[in-house]
């Protein structure tokens, strides 16, 4: 059975706040140094551990080959996300303050939307 797609309200949501955080990473962003794809992988399996170690803690916890799943999916999702974020340098060396504030903008806008994909 095909899973049913966000609700229009929850995706509306998630698409206002990830661009909103978008605008608000790129706006305010300065380049202090270059970028760094190893603290974003280490931030990603650092955050990863934050939402699948509890889970393991819990008494009802769910099967370990579907909490291995959803901790494989949860540190693709982080390490994208916060590798695009990195990315950030290049694209400021590129077009400068307002390029990186679109970029940013449409970089959250879409991991709001891939975010309310997955929380359907």
């Amino acid at each position: 059975m095909p899973k049913p797609k966000a609700r229009p309200n929850l995706l509306r949501q998630y698409l206002l706040v990830g661009g909103g955080l978008g605008l608000y990473f790129g706006y305010f962003f300065r380049p202090v140094r270059g970028a760094n794809f190893a603290v974003a992988l280490a931030l990603a399996l650092l955050a990863t551990a934050v939402f699948v170690v509890p889970a393991l803690l819990k008494k009802n916890r769910p099967p370990l080959g579907e909490l291995g799943r959803t901790a494989v999916f949860t540190f693709i999702k982080f390490a994208l996300i916060l590798a695009l974020l990195e990315g950030r340098h290049f694209v400021y060396d590129l077009g400068g303050k307002w390029l990186v504030t679109v970029f940013t903008t449409l970089l959250g806008a879409a991991a709001g939307w891939w975010l309310a994909q997955s929380d359907a």
